[in-house]
């Protein structure tokens, strides 16, 4: 019977053992953390290239010798690390927007691939379609970080990434600025450095917020330096999505709580005004930027640009090539080697066919983000949330699709990333928001 089955006895080897299995789980986490953090480092391209062109003298391109193995190499790292994770991930019901989002990303990934076909490039669209397969590994690996691991990832990278391009801004100005006097890092050019600084802004205001005094000193230090960054920069994109990503990751609690103390309808009244608010100052930062010369220079792209799409709607010009043909890019604005704007990047090269997942994936990002707020308020998901909304509106004038881009890669996460069950919310998240 039941009753008569009786627990094996506690003992010290018993315990012992549990404590030893459990470490090394924790070492193995770790160390997929840092790992996770390194490939992304890897896929800022950044320290990649200027290794090659800076130390190795070589031209820089992405078939180059002493390039395209960095990126072989994080995408096997990256597959491996999925296998392994496949491997000691426990099993557990999929709700079906996880499912959604593994088709989307799977769709893409294969698509992409498949573009081989019909690409005006085909062996560039080979090797580097195969390549990206890598990416969505490393994507679906982040997905199954807990909040600590993945706060820690994202302070493993925008830590490496500040520091050493302050370092170098600093120490060798020549290759750490433009020929303007903008600092570009560690990276090929300032709006490559910029959104690295902002990311490294958020997370130091999350260790700022709720840490401990060692690593609030730190978060403080992070942020400091990220902001000098960003400022020297002098991205308008990255100061606009950061201030974006800041503002709307805590509106659905702020929501929330709202509703709890001044009722639905109060609540909805101030969720439509907060909302006219924002589209209304959106409205005006566009209309101020709409005759700057950058801006302006990318209006006409994007009417170039969309002339390219028009000529293969369906299936696109193939997978990450089109920019590498001098045939297709005579004209001089086409010659910036993107589209500065992801929607039209995966036009241009997939067509309609992978406009339809990527447009899943970037809607499942930012619901899943801002779920993840609402029903688990916490510092933790306040960054992630911040961070996906940083990514998207950065994406509307760059090209972050395009490329091994880590920002891509978290995008593809954050719509794979698995969202908490709804719990009660209580005293002490008021103090947290």
């Amino acid at each position: 019977m039941a009753w008569m089955v009786r627990s094996p006895p506690v003992t010290e080897d018993s315990t012992a053992k549990a404590a030893s299995v459990a470490n090394a789980a924790g070492w193995m986490t770790g160390w997929r953390v840092v790992a996770v953090a390194g490939i992304l480092v890897v896929l800022t391209n950044g320290p990649v290239f200027l290794f090659a062109t800076s130390v190795l003298d070589r031209p820089g391109h992405w078939e180059d010798a002493a390039v395209w193995p960095f990126f072989a190499v994080a995408a096997a790292a990256a597959m491996a690390l999925a296998l392994s994770n496949a491997l000691v991930r426990a099993r557990r019901p999929r709700r079906t927007a996880e499912t959604v989002a593994a088709v989307a990303v799977i769709w893409y990934s294969l698509l992409s691939v498949a573009s081989t076909a019909w690409s005006v490039a085909p062996m560039d669209t080979a090797w580097r379609s195969t390549v990206y397969l890598g990416l969505a590994s490393l994507a679906w690996v982040i997905s199954a970080l807990d909040s600590d691991h993945l706060r820690a990832a994202l302070s493993l990278i925008c830590g490496t990434a500040i520091v050493t391009s302050v370092f170098l801004v600093v120490l060798r100005p020549d290759l750490g600025t433009d020929a303007t006097g903008a600092w570009q890092g560690v990276y090929t050019n300032r709006n490559s450095l910029a959104p690295m600084a902002a990311l490294g802004t958020l997370v130091g205001i999350r260790y700022v917020w709720a840490g401990r005094r060692s690593s609030r000193l730190a978060g403080v230090g992070l942020a400091a330096l990220s902001l000098a960054s960003l400022t020297g920069a002098g991205s308008r994109t990255a100061w606009f999505a950061l201030l974006a990503g800041a503002l709307a990751a805590p509106a659905p609690v702020t929501y929330h709580r709202l509703r709890q103390r001044r009722g639905v309808h109060q609540a909805r009244l101030v969720a439509t005004v907060a909302a006219f608010l924002a589209t209304a100052g959106a409205a005006a930062v566009l209309a101020a930027l709409w005759n700057v010369a950058t801006f302006a220079q990318r209006r006409t792209l994007w009417g170039l640009v969309w002339d390219r799409i028009r000529q293969r709607p369906i299936a696109g010009h193939g997978f990450f090539t089109f920019w590498d043909i001098p045939e297709l890019t005579l004209h001089v604005l086409l010659r910036r080697g993107s589209a500065h704007n992801s929607l039209m990047e995966v036009g241009l090269g997939l067509g309609l066919l992978g406009l339809v997942p990527f447009v899943v994936i970037v809607s499942l990002a930012a619901r899943n983000a801002m779920l993840q707020v609402w029903r688990d308020p916490s510092p933790d998901t306040w960054l992630w949330a911040a961070v996906v909304v940083f990514l998207l509106v950065e994406n509307v004038t760059e090209s972050f699709v395009l490329w091994f881009s880590y920002n891509w890669v978290l995008i593809m996460a954050a719509s794979l990333r698995p969202i908490p069950p709804h719990r009660l919310t209580t005293q002490a998240d008021d103090a947290v928001f």
